[in-house]
């Protein structure tokens, strides 16, 4: 199971690494003076921070709700007897397909 810290730590790293990238293009476009698309970079980048913060504010919020919380826990329940039915399910098929004669 993947540690909740370092899926973060990479998207993190993700975002970083996404904002070097933009910052190259936006580089690039003010060098050439092309202050058409380094407007619109600008535009871009000043639209994907406020999505970032706007999820990251929601998700917070999220997380202190109680009522999401436990719909999480009840999701990761029914995801576990899904899980473990289908599994029931496979074993029998397969014991059954297996069954030798007089068994």
């Amino acid at each position: 199971m993947t540690d909740p810290r370092k899926s973060w730590e990479q998207v993190g790293e993700d975002l970083s690494g996404l904002g070097l990238k933009l910052k190259l293009h936006f580089e690039q476009a003010a060098k050439e003076g092309n202050a058409e698309a380094e407007d619109s970079i600008k535009d871009a980048l000043r639209k994907v921070g406020d999505a970032v913060e706007q999820a990251f504010t929601a998700l917070g919020n999220a997380s202190r709700d109680d009522a999401v919380r436990e719909d999480a826990r009840h999701i990761g329940r029914s995801m576990t007897d899904a899980l473990d039915a289908s599994f029931t399910k496979v074993g029998e098929q397969f014991r059954s397909a297996v069954k030798r004669p007089g068994d």
